[in-house]
């Protein structure tokens, strides 16, 4: 039987990984932050093709000595909207990538209220060119409310034509709550529609029953706590919290109060809005990771919430 290109790749990949033959490229002499195990790994790291092979004894075609220096994962944008930066994808890729954001999840809907499922394909495709994990999910409410002018409609029919693309993985941030909660047809469509994907939340000041009957049906993330209190109440319904730290709202230094053993593996970092000068200046999701540890946060768990806790809530396994 011949095998595919694919499981070819997977068999090379496993003889590297064990060790038979050298990897394209070893980082030696560097200090791994684990973010499975909290643990502080002094050993090489083996990487070809793109992809880390593993962490050990391993030799390389090339070699680069690392002299002590850390290594982190690339950091995970949770929650943004790319137009906020006022750029197209790869002028936001050069200023972000290089501050170790590496994979964001956008939410597309400020341009698809302009120019519905073009506007969407275009951020989808101009992503694709970039050095950046471009992530989407499907704008929810365009338009926001039924009050407002918009250039598209964006119905379950329209949305289901993007739903298997593989850089989508979900449905954005369902602000119209009023509309889940009461069980508005058009809406329970698109949850419908995005069943088993995930579902983004935008509920703030839900409380109680009317809370449940968001969360229900559903919706997984928020990232529009500004209290302790919502934050503790979300997380006990099994949401994760985006922790935000943009331009237009600054909600860490408050909700870091809320992290603590039992939280903190649903609590993750996102921007939602962040300039182009704010991003130059501060800096991005590194900028959250610092402002946590100046905090008193532990910076293993800053660099958890910022990596592999994103990596979980939206199934980027090969992250």
């Amino acid at each position: 039987m011949k095998l595919s290109d694919r499981m070819e790749r997977m068999k090379h990949r496993a003889s590297l990984a064990k060790g038979d033959a050298p990897c394209a490229l070893v980082l030696k002499n560097g200090k791994v932050i684990n973010v499975f195990n909290g643990k502080i790994i002094e050993k090489s790291i083996a990487i070809d093709s793109g992809k880390i092979i593993g962490i050990g004894d391993y030799e390389g075609i090339e070699e680069i000595d690392l002299k002590g220096m850390y290594v982190a994962p690339g950091l995970i944008d949770a929650h943004m909207h790319m137009e906020s930066t006022l750029v197209a994808p790869d002028q936001m890729a050069r200023i972000i990538v290089p501050r170790g954001t590496t994979t964001v999840v956008a939410d597309p809907h400020e341009i698809a209220n302009v120019c519905g499922l073009v506007g969407i394909k275009y951020m989808i495709e101009a992503s694709e060119e970039t050095e950046l994990n471009g992530f989407f999910m499907l704008p929810s409410c365009v338009p926001a409310t039924p009050f407002e002018n918009s250039g598209a409609i964006l119905g379950s029919a329209e949305l289901s034509t993007l739903a298997d693309h593989n850089m989508v993985l979900g449905l954005g941030e369902v602000m119209n709550y009023p509309a889940v909660i009461s069980g508005d047809e058009d809406m329970l469509e698109k949850l419908d529609m995005a069943n088993r994907m995930i579902i983004d939340g935008h509920g703030p000041e839900i409380s109680g029953k009317d809370l449940n009957a968001y969360v229900i049906n559903g919706i997984r993330t928020e990232h529009e706590c500004t209290s302790v209190e919502e934050m503790e109440e979300r997380i006990g319904l099994g949401m994760y919290i985006a922790i935000r730290e943009g331009s237009a709202a600054r909600n860490l230094d408050v909700l870091i109060k809320g992290v603590n053993a039992h939280t903190k593996h649903l609590c993750m970092f996102c921007t939602d809005d962040k300039h182009p000068e704010d991003i130059l200046n501060e800096g991005h999701i590194d900028y959250n990771v610092r402002r946590a540890i100046n905090l008193g946060m532990d910076p293993i768990t800053a660099l958890q919430l910022a990596t592999i806790n994103p990596a979980r809530c939206y199934n980027l396994r090969d992250i």
